[in-house]
């Protein structure tokens, strides 16, 4: 009886800690004071249940300023994408950040179609890159950059949540 109570509580916790994503962990273990929330927050709606590893890649506490900045991979069905994580806090305000970037094996303007079909239309920074904004969150950010052949592009989104 005993065996069977102490293996349901270990399924029950382990559970429990696998309902969290790497970010939760990395601000308990770095013993992040500022921007929690916001960060968790951020992270939960990016990561979500996908496959993620992350690691922290620079950590600053110096009394009311505090960084932390983590990189990482995240994995789709189909690809692989490189995700970054900022938080600073400062002066009693959070700056929250995330981006990610990946490659598609199609031109722009199949990934155009795909991925950015409802995102406005801001600008080019070249003739190669374009800039789109989510026509819902003005904080939300893509570029598209086509390789020269044309063949790949390198597609990359931005959001701040300060």
């Amino acid at each position: 009886m005993i065996l069977k109570l102490a293996i349901a509580t270990s399924l029950v916790l382990s559970t429990q800690a696998f309902a969290q994503n790497s970010i939760d962990t990395i601000i308990e273990k770095y013993n992040i004071a500022h921007c929690k929330s916001e960060l968790s927050a951020l992270a939960k709606d990016i990561i979500g249940e996908k496959k993620h590893r992350l690691l922290v890649s620079n950590q600053t506490s110096k009394g009311d300023f505090e960084s932390l900045l983590v990189s990482g991979v995240l994995e789709y069905k189909d690809r692989q994408s490189h995700i970054v994580f900022s938080m600073s806090h400062s002066g009693g305000h959070c700056d929250v950040a995330y981006k990610e970037s990946f490659a598609v094996k199609n031109p722009c303007i199949v990934v155009r179609e795909e991925v950015f079909k409802k995102w406005l239309f801001k600008g080019k920074l070249n003739d190669q890159t374009h800039v789109f904004s989510h026509k819902r969150d003005d904080k939300f950010i893509g570029y598209m950059t086509s390789t020269k052949d044309g063949s790949y592009c390198l597609v990359s989104r931005q959001k701040t949540a300060s």
